[in-house]
């Protein structure tokens, strides 16, 4: 049975798909793959992040209590580290700068890879047992989200 942790997990390998396709075409200055892949690369994490913060952060957190500390805020923020180095990957996607896409990838994957594992191995299953019995229902809503 699909879970919340599976289809979410599933959702990040996707998304480093497409980060690994548009670094290598970055070094490759393959211009094309580049926008293609880095431009689905930065709607897919938006979509992600937005589905967490509207529905599944906010659920946990209505299910726990934990709003003003825990597991959600700490997400919350490092979204919010990232934003800025999203900003320079529009850029760099902007003015075809390969180098410049691979630095940013580079400071985003340091505060995405781990923060990702958290979720993983934290976060959603720390929801999933505070959902119950309507973790199946909050994942139809992740999936109508995610269409």
């Amino acid at each position: 049975m699909e879970t919340i942790t599976s289809y979410m997990e599933q959702d990040h390998d996707r998304i480093d798909g497409h980060a690994a396709r548009a670094t290598a075409a970055a070094g490759a200055q393959d211009w094309s793959t580049l926008q293609d892949q880095g431009s689905e690369f930065l709607r897919r994490l938006q979509r992600h992040i937005e589905i967490e913060e509207d529905l599944l952060f906010p659920a946990f957190e209505q299910r726990t209590g934990m709003v003003a500390a825990g597991p959600s805020r700490q997400m919350r923020d490092e979204h919010e580290w990232m934003q800025p180095i999203l900003v320079r990957m529009q850029q760099a996607l902007a003015a075809n700068d390969g180098a410049e896409w691979q630095r940013a990838t580079r400071s985003l994957l340091d505060i995405l890879e781990p923060h990702n594992v958290k979720e993983e191995q934290m976060m959603y299953p720390m929801l999933e047992d505070a959902a119950g019995a309507d973790a199946q229902e909050l994942l139809l809503q992740v999936r109508r989200r995610a269409l």
